[in-house]
């Protein structure tokens, strides 16, 4: 059995983040209401042009894009306001029907994509090929060149006691508890040699979490570390993406199902990646009014976060949704707070 570590937060200091960050978030529209143009990709799943859900960028200019229909990913480079596609799509090696890809991220030479672990959201029967997480590297011309996969963090979430019954295989009913709130990842970031995986399900009282494991390990053997941080966001919110800006983790965070309604916004998560109990602040909440919509009209759902740049006054990100042509990136300019 692997050992886990725990980070929990103080009750009181959840209720306090949580009254005060009702009445602190400021609402910021996008840059500009118009998306950046996007390569279209020629991905063999229909509509996966329309379900960008993982986007994470090297200090190359090279992005990895994660999307969650089909058992494709792809790379691609920021060109200005435009997203370049790199090479063709590429193949995810031992996923049968679909990985569910929901997360991404960089950090030195390697990319990382991983499935989301989660059961069928809307039958809540079992995804196996979801619980995988992928290493990739590429050549100089930003081609696929190398691709590991790991299957050990499904157990090292099982080996978590506040986790163990919500990681549990897909059983076809969604009617009883905890049905639908299972394990989902929806965000992924790297700092410091691990790697930290941000849920979006479940919620429990009100409180998200966030694994963390030895990114080494999780592909080379070895012992894990698992943590897991519990962070207070409030009822029926989760996480849905995850990146590091300046050392800091910052988190789009939305509804925590599909049934729930609740604005996404952008927390910063100091301590998170030193080991320290995590801190959220509420930075902003994202003004989608002025955004274009998604498939029937909806409105489209952020999914994923990529530093473009960064001052002491603001981060610059750019955000991806789903339902929206090409993922719809918008930037949007969050202030930085004291």
């Amino acid at each position: 059995m692997i050992a886990a570590v725990y980070r929990p937060i103080a009750i009181a200091a959840a209720a306090a983040w949580l009254c005060s960050a009702a009445f602190a978030a400021q609402r910021v529209p996008p840059e500009s209401p118009i998306p950046w143009q996007v390569d279209k990709h020629p991905f063999r799943a229909k509509r996966a042009n329309e379900a960008f859900s993982g986007f994470a960028c090297a200090t190359s200019g090279i992005c990895v894009l994660a999307v969650d229909e089909g058992r494709q990913g792809a790379f691609m480079r920021i060109n200005g306001e435009r997203l370049v596609s790199v090479g063709e799509p590429f193949e995810f090696e031992g996923v049968e029907k679909e990985l569910d890809a929901e997360a991404a991220a960089v950090d030195g030479g390697y990319f990382y994509v991983a499935g989301s672990h989660a059961a069928k959201r809307e039958t809540c029967c079992d995804n196996s090929d979801s619980r995988r997480v992928y290493r990739l590297t590429i050549d100089d011309n930003g081609h696929l060149r190398t691709m590991a996969h790991s299957q050990r963090l499904w157990d090292a979430m099982r080996s978590l006691p506040e986790l163990a019954s919500y990681a549990v295989p897909g059983d076809c009913r969604c009617d009883r508890a905890p049905g639908r709130n299972r394990v989902d990842i929806e965000g992924m970031a790297a700092a410091n040699g691990r790697l930290y995986f941000a849920l979006r399900a479940p919620n429990i009282d009100g409180s998200a979490y966030i694994v963390g494991v030895d990114a080494r390990a999780l592909f080379e053997a070895g012992d894990l570390r698992p943590s897991l941080a519990k962070i207070p966001l409030g009822a029926n919110r989760g996480f849905r993406d995850l990146a590091i800006a300046d050392g800091v983790a910052l988190a789009l965070v939305g509804p925590s199902d599909a049934e729930s309604s609740a604005d996404y916004s952008i927390i910063e998560l100091r301590g998170l990646t030193t080991g320290a109990a995590a801190q959220p602040k509420e930075l902003a909440t994202l003004d989608l009014q002025t955004a274009p919509l998604g498939r029937k009209g909806a409105l489209i759902k952020p999914e994923a976060i990529a530093l473009l740049e960064l001052n002491s006054r603001r981060y610059r990100l750019l955000v991806l949704s789903d339902g929206g042509e090409d993922g719809a990136p918008l930037v949007f300019n969050i202030p930085r707070k004291p």
